[in-house]
This record gives structure tokens, C-alpha cells and sequence, in this order.
């Protein structure tokens, strides 16, 4: 498996969990706004085989869950054994992915915890080729959440990252009508576009971040509407919240 980088520990990637962060290299789609593209450049990261990651893993006593990020970790032809592995080791797994590759997201389920789908935009050819940088098969998204969705057993999030100049409020408006529309069961993360140096400089000026009354005003209409899943808004003023309490919050 070709590895990018390795957080020992982390308490951000799964919710109330110490976790072992694997960052993949390689990745199908170019988003401008990606804080991991020194991923994409070639001779970047080290081979490394799955028996020295396990062990890697097995000697980190701190975590209980280990995250495998990237890039893009489907497109490693040896993902599927390493999650068998860490399995049989005991440690709660997610997988962070792009959702293009739906054929091997179903190999996996019978061997991971979780899935966090990162929906760059709605399921619109036009729309996700504008934010990805690549032309997009969305129906292969819409498979993947599918999928996903139907499978019980692990547990769903969607997360879609919200950078002004490049997203629309009626962006947001269709993912989740799309989720409620589909019986969504698990949680909708809004994120704010920070940038950061992962980013590159060249991009440092094409993306703005979003101002935190921006977020909230894009969400407010979904806070009292019944749906089958939880909103949560992340960003640099609140941290990590769930819509309903923060809004009950502001209007004490």
C-alpha cells in the first residue's frame, strides 16, 4: 500500500474515538480546495506492505479506532486485505472516501465500522466537474450512497466541505433534500473551507472561507424540519455541533 503519512493519534477524525490516521496516496478527482494534495504528486509517500502496518497498529495502545484517508483509498489494490486485518486486530475502522468506486466500497463493508463519504457537491455531472476539477459520473456517487445506506451495519456519515467562490447555498439545498428525499440514516456534516498549506499557494486566493453566520444561515431552514438523519455544522467558531442544539443555544 503506498502511504502518505501516518497520525499516531488523532481526536478529530471519529466522533469520540482516539484514532490512528492512514493517509493513501493517489486520488481520482483534482479539487482545488483539497488540503491533501501533496498526495497527488508523484514519488510522494513509501511503499509500505499490510503486515508492517498491522503492526504499526496493533503496538499503538492509545487508539481505538483507526481512519484510513487519503487521496483516495480505493484506488489501493490492497485495501480490502488491510481491512480484513485490522478486523481481526480489533480496532474500530473507517474509511474516508469520494464515493466513485461503489464496486469496491462493497467488497469492504462486511470489514469496516463506518464510512464517511466526502460529497463534494449535488449529484449533478456539471456542478461536481466545477468543483472536482474532473469530470464526475455522478450515478456513481448516487451507488455508492446507496449502497452504503442499505447496509446497516456500518455506521454513515456525509460530509461536504462549503469554500465560498467555488460553493452555492443551493448546492447544500439539494444535497439534503436528496438525503431526506432517500431516507438518509445516518449524520450530514457542513464544513467550513479553512484553508491551509496542504492546500498550495497557487490556490491560496481562489478560495474563500465562508464566514460562520454564512453556515448557519444556508442550515437554518432545515432546523425544525423532520428528517430521517442529524445536520451538524463544523467549523472554527463552534468546533463540532449538531444544528438543534446550536440554534437552541442562540435563541436563549
Amino acid at each position: 500500500m503506498r502511504v502518505g503519512g501516518i497520525i499516531d493519534i488523532s481526536t478529530k477524525d471519529i466522533p469520540n474515538k482516539s484514532t490512528m490516521v492512514i493517509f493513501t496516496v493517489g486520488c481520482n478527482l483534482s479539487c482545488g480546495f483539497c488540503h491533501n494534495k501533496y498526495l497527488l504528486h508523484e514519488g510522494v509517500g513509501r511503499d509500505i506492505d499490510v503486515p508492517e502496518l498491522i503492526e504499526q497498529i496493533k503496538s499503538n495502545m492509545l487508539v481505538s479506532g483507526v481512519s484510513i484517508s487519503g487521496g483516495e483509498p480505493t484506488l489501493q489494490k490492497d485495501l480490502l486485505e488491510l481491512c480484513k486485518e485490522i478486523m481481526s486486530v480489533g480496532k474500530y475502522l473507517s474509511i474516508d472516501t469520494n464515493g466513485t468506486n461503489p464496486e469496491d466500497i462493497t467488497k469492504l463493508l462486511p470489514y469496516i465500522n463506518r464510512i464517511a463519504l466526502d460529497l463534494k457537491g449535488p449529484f449533478n455531472n456539471k456542478r461536481l466537474a466545477k468543483i472536482t476539477g474532473t469530470q464526475v459520473d455522478s450515478n456513481l456517487i448516487i451507488e455508492t450512497f446507496t449502497i452504503v445506506n442499505n447496509y446497516k451495519n456500518v455506521d454513515f456519515e456525509i460530509r461536504t466541505t462549503y469554500a465560498e467562490n467555488l460553493m452555492k447555498p443551493n448546492d447544500v439545498d439539494k444535497i439534503i433534500l436528496f438525503l431526506r428525499k432517500n431516507r438518509f440514516r445516518g449524520s450530514f456534516v457542513l464544513q467550513q473551507y479553512q484553508y491551509s498549506e496542504g492546500v498550495g499557494e497557487e490556490h491560496k486566493q481562489k478560495f474563500q472561507k465562508p464566514e460562520h453566520i454564512t453556515l448557519l444561515n444556508i442550515l437554518k431552514p432545515y432546523r425544525n424540519m423532520e428528517l430521517p438523519f442529524q445536520i451538524y455544522l463544523r467549523d472554527e467558531i463552534i468546533g463540532y455541533s449538531i444544528i438543534n442544539k446550536l440554534y437552541e443555544y442562540l435563541d436563549d
